[in-house]
């Protein structure tokens, strides 16, 4: 008999949660507040007289605008993400915005800009149905199906926005903006979810998914950014026939890289001659224990002999031709061949610098 006890109450308390369900959306309580009414100031007893009033705690008298208890929607707003390099909420009050800044590598920000709002709504399969290029657009209805209430009713709610893209005369920030400006409901669970909040979260994740579009095609931008800055290194032959190395940027540019690179590489520049593109160097593999403190010769990282050596830096305004000589006879195809990768890693190392 107990357990029939046990049994009962156990379905009656699932039957009494199951009957208590609360959207998500809706809070949760009694809500007497709202029903609550203003009544009429004390009156004194005859004879009597009440304490001079005060107007700290009036409640003032106002036209109620929105919707009040439980029709309040409490979902949590939905934060403008700022993924994007050189992105960040806009501070404007009362829309659903943000900033952008230009960064290396954008050779026109608005346009850049306006492109991937465009595939954006072109991936979500949202059609543009009216566009000022680079100022504004309205959209197709974009749908949204759920379910609602406690019957789990479904719904589809369909929105339309219009974007726009705030550009100054220098074009180097911009501002873009995502408004609902038109929304329709059908299906049974119609009128149910309460809006405000809903509708500023979906301008929300449209925005948050055109920033999100613009990081990732800013990361194809950085990446090819980062291969332009590398310098190509490859082995050749010079005007006069002998090996060398060939890199892909003009002598203004190549003369001052080839000192760092030299020096890093271990040989000592003793003498130069910018005219004839000529390096005077040393070269010592092993500097071993020096008693001079300032010493700060860098030990050499080439499997090349210990001795003198003349390194001549040739180019145009597009690419240079690197020849090492010893003694003034320059190196074999082979000894090229065989430095290629300590010289062509250190080339790339300074150049990125």
């Amino acid at each position: 008999m107990k357990f029939s006890h046990i049994g009962i109450l156990s379905i009656t308390s699932l039957a009494l949660a199951a009957c208590s369900f609360t959207p998500r959306e809706q809070a949760e309580g009694s809500f007497d507040y709202t029903k609550k009414e203003l009544v009429e100031p004390l009156q004194p007893a005859p004879g009597k007289q009440v304490p001079q009033s005060t107007n700290r705690y009036n409640v003032p008298e106002t036209e109620v605008d929105g919707a009040v208890g439980k029709n309040i929607n409490i979902i949590a707003p939905v934060l403008v993400r700022a993924t994007a390099a050189g992105s960040r909420p806009s501070q404007a009050v009362g829309i659903t915005a943000v900033d952008f800044s230009e960064l290396e590598g954008m050779d026109d920000l608005p346009s850049f800009t306006w492109q991937e709002v465009k595939d954006t709504l072109q991936r979500k399969n949202i059609a543009i149905e009216e566009e000022v290029d680079e100022q504004r657009l309205k959209t197709g209805w974009d749908a949204e199906r759920l379910e609602v209430g406690e019957d789990e009713l479904e719904v589809v709610i369909e929105r339309r926005y219009e974007v726009l893209l705030d550009v100054p005369d220098h074009r180097r920030l911009v501002t873009l903006e995502v408004n609902m400006i038109d929304k329709r409901e059908s299906g049974p669970g119609r009128g149910v979810l309460p809006s405000g909040v809903a509708d500023t979260n979906a301008e929300a994740r449209l925005l948050n998914s055109m920033i999100n579009e613009i990081a990732v095609r800013q990361q194809g931008i950085f990446k090819a950014a980062e291969e332009a800055a590398v310098v190509n290194v490859e082995p050749t032959f010079n005007d006069k026939g002998y090996p060398a190395y060939k890199i892909d940027i003009g002598f203004d540019a190549a003369w001052p890289l080839m000192a760092d690179v030299i020096e890093n590489l271990g040989f000592e520049i003793e003498d130069l001659d910018q005219s004839q593109g000529m390096y005077y160097t040393n070269y010592l593999r092993d500097t071993g224990l020096s008693l001079f403190f300032w010493n700060s010769r860098n030990e050499g990282k080439l499997d090349l002999p210990d001795g003198d050596y003349q390194i001549n830096v040739k180019g145009d305004g597009d690419e240079t031709v690197i020849t090492i000589l010893r003694d003034e006879q320059p190196l074999t195809a082979a000894d090229i061949d065989r430095l290629y990768g300590p010289v062509a890693a250190e080339i790339r190392q300074r150049s990125a610098l």
